[in-house]
């Protein structure tokens, strides 16, 4: 069971009453910019859900994604992620993908920060790295202000809408983030 709050959100499993809300935000326009996928279509998100709900959280290879709910409507405003990349390790690849129209707000950090907290607390992850597409500012600029360092710019690692897309990669040890969030 996953149930994680923060002031403002609750991270939780996936659930099939979902299904609608997730539709609506995958495919707002701009939401896959930075993405090397089209918006799923309304079965593709049915089978994208079932997957997040039914995931095992010590599976490695997989995305278990979680959604992130505004606890002030109680509605779903997008989903955080992690791949065990390796359990023998300790090594995960978070990322998150939140609703345009909330931009602004501090929620991705929000999210984030509770999220990375679970993986380096209950996963007991060692090292977590996340990547963006090099245009995605916003989200380069979040990983920055949490403490999380870029470690290599991937040239033309992605091709998607007929261009080829450099992408970033930051990442952080449980250490460095346990000693960033004790002087926060």
């Amino acid at each position: 069971m996953i149930h994680i709050e923060t002031e403002r959100l609750t991270l939780r499993r996936m659930q099939e009453s979902d299904l609608q809300t997730y539709y609506e935000i995958d495919n707002h326009p701009g939401h896959c910019q930075y993405l090397s996928r089209p918006p799923h279509t309304l079965e593709q998100s049915r089978e994208f859900i079932t997957t997040a709900r039914d995931l095992r959280l010590d599976e490695e290879g997989h995305y278990l994604h979680v959604s992130v709910d505004l606890k002030s409507t109680n509605t779903m405003i997008g989903n955080v992620c992690i791949k065990v990349e390796s359990q023998v390790h300790r090594q995960g690849d978070v990322g998150w993908f939140l609703s345009a129209k909330l931009r602004g707000q501090g929620l991705a950090t929000e999210a984030v920060v509770s999220w990375l907290d679970f993986c380096f607390s209950t996963i007991d992850l060692h090292r977590v790295t996340a990547r963006c597409d090099a245009a995605n500012e916003r989200s380069r600029a979040m990983m920055e202000r949490i403490g999380m360092r870029q470690e290599a710019h991937y040239k033309q690692i992605a091709y998607f809408d007929d261009v080829w897309h450099d992408q970033y990669c930051y990442a952080i040890l449980k250490p460095e983030w346990e000693e960033a969030r004790s002087s926060a």
